[in-house]
């Protein structure tokens, strides 16, 4: 476990290490649609490598959880006062020399989930749902849910992203491959018994990135809600992926009821695979 720790530590602190800025003015270029003029990533904030204490998790018993990637708030708003602000002070404090701002922003990054920083809108939802079907505790996140993003940068929208664009930059900018290094070292630490992609973005990219072969729509379930799975090769490990369209949108699984249905169709899934 330790092994497993110190990587997940060096590789976040590597990737956090990086020119933010610059990695931002280099993507929004790389990546944006031929139509626009940036992929209007936000260059004022540093990444986000993880969210939730992955050293509280129950190795073997969780769920690595990929969302596309953190939304911006702008400055002044109660997020970015609560989250946002010290986040940044203290990478750039990191950046400046000072080793211990980086432990105290994985500390933050760490508590996320009870320190009241939690972003309720997004999280709220998956919770509740994680909690119904899967893990019937009070705060999933603590011991069974470790949250991350595709795209690690801020945004207030994806619709200028190019998605093949990034799917080509994943294993070739540096800073891409810096994040790769932080998701793998994560699963290394978890062994998270399956991925699970909140929203098709994610999908695409993983497919495009890790995937073995395309996904497979799930037999049973409304082919618009874009329901698949799959497998993923990342680092030494082959792992299932539960993927769906964003959740809470109409176009996704966005009642109790359809998730109940995927749970137990992707639990007999999963078993099968055994």
């Amino acid at each position: 476990m330790t092994a497993t720790r110190d990587a997940l530590y060096r590789a976040t602190r590597d990737f956090m290490a990086r020119d933010y800025a610059q990695d931002v003015a280099n993507l929004n270029e790389l990546i944006r649609k031929e139509r626009s003029l940036s992929a209007n990533l936000r260059p004022e904030m540093p990444p986000i490598p993880f969210t939730g204490d992955p050293f509280k998790k129950k190795k073997g018993d969780c769920v690595l959880l990929f969302g596309i990637n953190p939304r911006w708030h702008d400055i002044g708003t109660n997020q970015y006062e609560k989250e946002f602000a010290e986040s940044k002070a203290l990478i750039d404090s990191f950046h400046d020399g000072n080793a211990e701002a980086f432990y105290k922003y994985l500390d933050l990054r760490r508590n996320y989930f009870c320190s009241g920083m939690k972003y309720g809108r997004h999280f709220t939802f998956l919770e509740n749902r994680f909690r119904e079907n899967w893990y019937s505790v009070d705060v999933p996140w603590e011991m069974h849910v470790q949250s991350m993003d595709c795209i690690p940068w801020f945004s207030t929208n994806t619709n200028d992203i190019d998605i093949e664009e990034v799917i080509y930059q994943f294993t070739r900018h540096p800073a891409f491959i810096a994040y790769i290094e932080v998701i793998k070292a994560m699963i290394d630490h978890l062994e998270p018994n399956w991925i699970h992609l909140n929203g098709k973005m994610g999908r695409l990219i993983f497919e495009g990135v890790f995937g073995k072969s395309e996904f497979d729509p799930m037999f049973g379930m409304d082919l618009k809600k874009g329901i698949r799975v799959g497998h993923c090769e990342i680092g030494d490990w082959e792992i299932p992926v539960l993927s769906h369209n964003f959740a809470s949108r109409s176009s996704s699984p966005n009642t109790i009821e359809d998730w109940r249905m995927m749970a137990s169709i992707w639990n007999d899934w999963l078993g099968l695979q055994q």
